[in-house]
């Protein structure tokens, strides 16, 4: 951290606010593209893509795969799958069969325990437990993990701001350094004394801004430790 510590606004503060908006346009296409296509892959797998053999139709104890669903969270429209899947070999599931025995295995799925893990790694709640204790209990320690996934995430975000600050810390030393910039076309420009003192003091601006990010991200770390 030291090689960035920064003692010197480059140009107005009309650029830094336009540099920060592009680093939030560019982030939120990047949420946009990658991540909400995710979620929607994520939801599909969970209620529909349930793939169950001809052999285990045939044989299929529905109280059994009832209670293995159940365990691990999965949502009642699943029996849907299985009715799909099953309907090729002439078998219907029975779903009277099926969700007593989901109703047994998110008795295992709807604790604190389970609840804090699943919110820790950022899933989405899937409102399986039913109401009353359990589910209480489950969203109880799913609030407690989810606060830390977000504190975590917003701890990444920050740390990408200090990146950003760095790079650019880093360009304008090494311009200030050569004597001149570089514009897009690759053409070299001499900087001049008023470029080089507006220079010096967007190095002071990214070094207050350096002290905050350093300050929020400690902050939030300290109020998760040892979570």
């Amino acid at each position: 951290m030291d090689n960035h510590k920064i003692s010197p606004d480059l140009g107005s503060a009309t650029r830094g606010d336009a540099v920060s908006a592009a680093r939030q346009e560019k982030r939120g296409t990047v949420y946009g593209m990658l991540v909400l296509p995710l979620l929607l892959i994520t939801l599909l797998v969970l209620s529909a893509c349930a793939t169950i053999s001809e052999e285990e139709c045939l044989a299929a104890d529905w109280y059994s795969i009832g209670v293995e669903d159940g365990s691990k969270g999965y949502p009642m429209s699943r029996i849907g799958a299985y009715r799909k899947d099953c309907a090729e070999v002439g078998v219907a599931p029975d779903a009277d069969q099926y969700a007593q025995g989901r109703d047994y295995g998110l008795e295992s799925f709807c604790t604190y325990e389970r609840g804090y893990a699943e919110g820790k790694r950022g899933a989405s709640n899937q409102a399986v437990c039913p109401p009353g204790q359990l589910e209480a209990e489950f969203m109880q320690g799913y609030n407690a993990g989810h606060y830390i996934y977000g504190v975590k995430q917003n701890i990444r975000s920050l740390e990408r701001d200090l990146a950003d600050v760095h790079e650019e810390v880093d360009k304008i030393r090494g311009d200030m350094d050569n004597g001149y910039r570089v514009d897009s076309a690759g053409n070299k420009h001499e900087i001049s004394k008023y470029e080089r003192d507006a220079m010096y003091e967007r190095l002071l601006g990214l070094g207050k801004e350096e002290g905050r990010l350093e300050g929020e991200i400690a902050t939030l770390r300290n109020s998760i430790a040892g979570s």
